[in-house]
C-alpha cells in the first residue's frame, strides 16, 4: 500500500503545463481516457519543468481511519509523516509528456475523472485499483514552475482490511541536478 501510494503521488507530482482550459474529457462523458489525457498533457508543447534528477517529498497531514487501531493508526501516521522519493525526468518527457506520469504503473489501474491543465497549474482527480477490492480516488492541485512544484493532495482508500481511510497532505518538489548518467 505504501509503495502505490509513493509511486502515485510521486508520478503526479512529475506534473506538467500550458494546456487548455476546458480540460481533458472533450467527449463530455464524465471519464478521461487514455487518448484524451494524452492530448491534455501534450498540448501547448514543452512542459515547464526542466529535465533532470528531481527529488519529490510528500507529507500527509491528516489520516482519518476509524476502524484502523489506535496503535496501527500511530505506526501508519509517523511512517507517512514525510516521504522523500528521487526521480529522473528526461528531456523527452519534459518534451513529450504522457498520462503516465499519473498513477504508477499499468498495474495501478487508474482512470482519470479529471485532468486540467491551465499555464502553469493542474488539477488531476483520478482513482486507481491498484488491488482486487481496493479503490484509491484522489485528487491534486498545484502549480509548477521550471524548477519546482507544488501540489495538496487528498487521498480516499477503501476496501482494504482497516475499512475505509483518507489521507490529506502536500508534495513539493525541486530540481537538485542533472540525472545520473
Amino acid at each position: 500500500m505504501r509503495k502505490f501510494i509513493v509511486s502515485g503521488a510521486a508520478c503526479a507530482a512529475l506534473a506538467l503545463s500550458a494546456c487548455s482550459d476546458k480540460g481533458a474529457d472533450s467527449d463530455g462523458d464524465g471519464k478521461v481516457s487514455a487518448e484524451e489525457a494524452q492530448k491534455e498533457l501534450s498540448s501547448g508543447g514543452a512542459v515547464a519543468m526542466k529535465p533532470g534528477l528531481w527529488e519529490v517529498k510528500i507529507k500527509f497531514d491528516s489520516l482519518d481511519a476509524p476502524g484502523l487501531p489506535a496503535a496501527a493508526k500511530e505506526q501508519m501516521t509517523k511512517a507517512m509523516s514525510e516521504m522523500s522519493v528521487k526521480s529522473c525526468l528526461t528531456k523527452e518527457q519534459a518534451e513529450n509528456p504522457g498520462a503516465d506520469f499519473f498513477g504508477g504503473d499499468a498495474s495501478s489501474n487508474c482512470t482519470f475523472e479529471k485532468l486540467n491543465r491551465s499555464g502553469n497549474s493542474m488539477a488531476v482527480q483520478m482513482t486507481c485499483k491498484p488491488q482486487t477490492g481496493i479503490t484509491v480516488a484522489s485528487k491534486m492541485d498545484g502549480r509548477f514552475e521550471g524548477e519546482t512544484y507544488s501540489m495538496t493532495m487528498e487521498q480516499k482508500t477503501s476496501g482494504t482490511p482497516m475499512g475505509e481511510m483518507t489521507m490529506k497532505g502536500h508534495i513539493e518538489g525541486r530540481r537538485i541536478g542533472d540525472c545520473p548518467a
